[in-house]
């Protein structure tokens, strides 16, 4: 929040420094409903979601091993030794850690499956507003909303500055020529 309010002021202030020098033009547009109606995102969505439940199936796969594990030490561990359970637990808290490990590492995998998956999208967006705000004259571009949907633009004296749907229509536009 903090960073929020403290970016709004130096961008007041900018505004008003440069305001002072000539007619500074800024737009602004959502991108989350850009991203949403990119004709891609379905696409880099189902490969995505194919990845997650792929790595979800082996993450099942190890559980279910672990808790064999675990359940045929429980039934033999009456027939053990003392030494054989300490070296079972041990082996069995080995494969815990492991477990945790593995299951971090997936969520690593997944962030970064989507980041190399939305990169293109991105890149795609990023080209899509300049040339968008190069058409109007924009001096500056602002995203309407934060990556936690708070919103950034709390008024707007015309919703010409919304280039939102633009944006959306030059992708489209663009995405059919490929």
């Amino acid at each position: 929040m903090f960073r929020k309010l403290a970016s709004l002021f130096f961008l007041f202030l900018f505004v008003v420094s440069t305001s002072a020098f000539g007619q500074l033009n800024i737009g602004y547009l959502n991108t989350q409903e850009v991203m949403s109606q990119m004709p891609e995102r379905s696409q880099v969505e189902q490969e995505l979601n194919s990845f997650i439940q792929e790595k979800r199936q082996e993450l099942q796969q190890r559980t279910t091993e672990f808790q064999d594990e675990v359940a045929e030490f429980q039934q033999n561990q009456e027939n053990m030794s003392d030494a054989e359970i300490q070296k079972r637990e041990k082996q069995l808290a080995q494969m815990e850690t492991e477990m945790t490990q593995y299951r971090q590492g997936l969520q690593q995998q997944i962030q970064q499956r989507r980041a190399k998956l939305l990169e293109p999208l991105y890149n795609k967006m990023n080209e899509a507003i300049s040339t968008v705000a190069e058409r109007n004259n924009l001096d500056f571009v602002i995203n309407e909303a934060t990556a936690n949907g708070e919103s950034v633009v709390y008024y707007a004296a015309s919703e010409k500055m919304d280039i939102t749907e633009q944006v959306s229509q030059y992708i489209n536009e663009t995405s059919d020529q490929n």
